[in-house]
């Protein structure tokens, strides 16, 4: 499980509404002062991002959480926005170039528009089934605990019956 730190900024019934800072992929890290990417971070606006979760730890507003998201989910979201339009994007060029070679006309030019529009259809595919993961709730990012408080153990867990 992937864990970040976000905060509440609105409480509606049985949904909590969190707010998380963008930062560079090595926001945390201690070479920041050397390093080429948290530079180019630097001159773009840090901006919020914000998502509506279910709230099954009543959480207030204000409240700094920790929230989670599945590692598989996370794989399954890179591979719905990068594998599926390449795909796309391949299986469109070539088949343009073999049709277009198969007309007599120019086969790049119909690998390029058939790629294009291959393209196209692996995006509007990527984009039905990420709505689809959300609708399902296999993407979705979870509220774990409210920072500050240590996860609680049941005993059960924690000692064995010892026989």
């Amino acid at each position: 499980m992937i864990e970040e730190q976000a905060q509440v900024v609105g409480v509606d019934g049985a949904y909590a509404e969190i707010a998380t800072e963008r930062r560079s992929a090595c926001g945390t890290c201690a070479a920041q002062s050397g390093c080429g990417t948290s530079v180019l971070a630097a001159w773009f606006p840090q901006r919020r991002l914000t998502f509506r979760v279910r709230n099954g730890i009543d959480a207030k507003v204000g409240d700094r959480v920790i929230v989670g998201l599945d590692e598989g989910a996370l794989q399954r979201g890179a591979l719905w926005l990068y594998l599926v339009p390449l795909a796309g994007l391949l299986v469109g060029a070539i088949a343009g170039d073999r049709l277009f070679l198969h007309l007599s006309w120019s086969s790049e030019l119909g690998a390029v528009a058939i790629g294009l529009l291959g393209l196209s259809v692996g995006l509007a595919i990527s984009r039905r089934l990420t709505l689809a993961d959300v609708a399902t709730g296999r993407c979705g990012v979870q509220l774990l605990r409210i920072a500050g408080r240590s996860p609680t153990i049941p005993i059960k867990k924690v000692f064995r019956k010892v026989e």
